[in-house]
């Protein structure tokens, strides 16, 4: 029934993600089965068509078993140096034709190694390793996998196997199931948690057991579809999943990730991307409001102070993603928390927030940025107060006295 439910929204709502954000900008014939395009940044959703419709994801369900790695070293864990020898069912694997992809031998490997090779070769054996070291089996690192999605917000992903394989070569019951919103939204978290993944992913080969392990990301430099600011990610490929490829790359401020999945060929899958990628360089770009530590002038009323507006101190940036020569298209908006006399320098008094119509990910809202007062602010005196304060109950009493009243007049009556 949910996945109805996701299916009937998808129509509704994603189609019109797909139309062009302004006449200006035709949207591109995207030729596979769901795709979907986001600022990095701030999880503005580009463009889209069926980003809501759970596919096989093929091998990049290795993103959640690799984030997890990640996440296992930063609370010490694991350690890249730390040596594993393959299990019996790892080394099976390898030798599976059509199943590996280094192959793991019956040797020892650092995480680092396992790590990198299911990153850039898409290593079966080496995610499935990892994902015995860090609990005890596959199966079990499952559950994990699972867990850490719903955590993570991603509503329709459903894990059965930690190497992404379809389930008659992974050997675990079920099939794994992605949307591309959803692998867009674990890739943000990913590069914003750990940003030295795109140290890895960017590499066009590693070197294990002596041997040149090229990626399989064919848009990095020197490769046959060579894409201008290609930082790599992750691709995907198995018999129900068709040709899948998620992707990071920047031009300039702009950071985009893109997804497209079923798509029909090797080749496919990156000249999709790159019609996605050209679009939203070519058309969108980050706009700052407000810079970090930028002073607004008299935008902040304050009770009980000597003066009625005062100065406020952006303490962070105000960054959104518009339409490329787009004038900016709403005022600012001011929420004050705190707008009475006596305040700090440097106190939290609210935030600056843009709207934007725009469509974002799950866990993302429009930008805004927190303000701090920009000087102190001191109480008026005594007397001060309480001048304001009979000039307020005089004018109140003055408008009384000048307002119009009703008369009943002969005849009237209430009914």
């Amino acid at each position: 029934m949910k996945r109805l439910f996701t299916l009937f929204l998808s129509v509704l709502i994603l189609t019109a993600g797909g139309q062009p954000m302004t006449g200006h900008a035709e949207t591109p014939d995207i030729q596979a089965e769901s795709y979907i395009m986001v600022d990095a940044v701030t999880g503005k959703i580009l463009l889209a068509e069926q980003a809501d419709l759970a596919l096989p994801p093929a091998s990049m369900t290795k993103l959640m078993t690799l984030y997890l790695v990640r996440q296992q070293i930063e609370q010490k864990k694991l350690s890249w140096n730390q040596t594993v020898r393959p299990s019996e069912k790892v080394l099976k694997l390898a030798k599976t034709p059509g199943i590996a992809r280094l192959p793991i031998r019956k040797t020892t490997y650092t995480i680092r190694e396992l790590y990198d090779a299911a990153f850039i070769k898409s290593a079966n054996d080496a995610a499935v390793l990892l994902a015995e070291v860090m609990a005890g089996t596959e199966k079990q690192f499952v559950e994990r996998m699972n867990e850490t999605a719903v955590a993570l917000g991603m509503e329709d992903t459903e894990y059965a196997n930690a190497s992404g394989l379809d389930a008659v070569d992974a050997t675990l019951p079920g099939t794994n199931l992605m949307t591309a919103m959803d692998i867009s939204l674990l890739i943000i978290r990913y590069i914003q948690d750990y940003p030295d993944v795109l140290d890895v992913t960017k590499r066009s080969f590693i070197t294990i057991n002596g041997e040149k392990v090229e990626n399989s990301n064919k848009m990095l430099p020197r490769q046959p579809y060579a894409y201008s600011g290609m930082r790599g990610m992750k691709t995907g490929t198995t018999d129900l999943a068709g040709y899948c490829f998620a992707s990071v790359a920047t031009r300039g401020n702009l950071t985009l990730v893109s997804v497209v999945m079923r798509t029909t060929s090797d080749k496919a899958r990156f000249a999709e991307t790159k019609k996605l990628l050209d679009y939203g360089f070519s058309f969108f770009e980050p706009l700052t409001y407000y810079g970090k530590g930028e002073q607004i002038k008299g935008v902040l009323p304050i009770r009980g102070a000597k003066q009625s507006r005062y100065d406020v101190v952006t303490k962070t940036a105000l960054y959104v993603t518009v339409l490329k020569n787009q004038a900016k298209p709403h005022t600012p908006v001011f929420q004050f928390s705190k707008a009475e006399a006596p305040l700090k320098e440097g106190e939290i008094i609210g935030t600056v927030q843009v709207e934007d119509s725009g469509r974002y990910l799950p866990g993302f809202t429009v930008p805004q940025a927190t303000v701090t007062s920009a000087a102190k602010v001191e109480l008026a005196s005594f007397q001060i107060r309480l001048f304001r304060a009979v000039s307020a109950w005089s004018k109140k009493i003055s408008q009384a006295i000048h307002q119009p009243t009703l008369v009943n007049r002969k005849g009237d009556s209430v009914k």
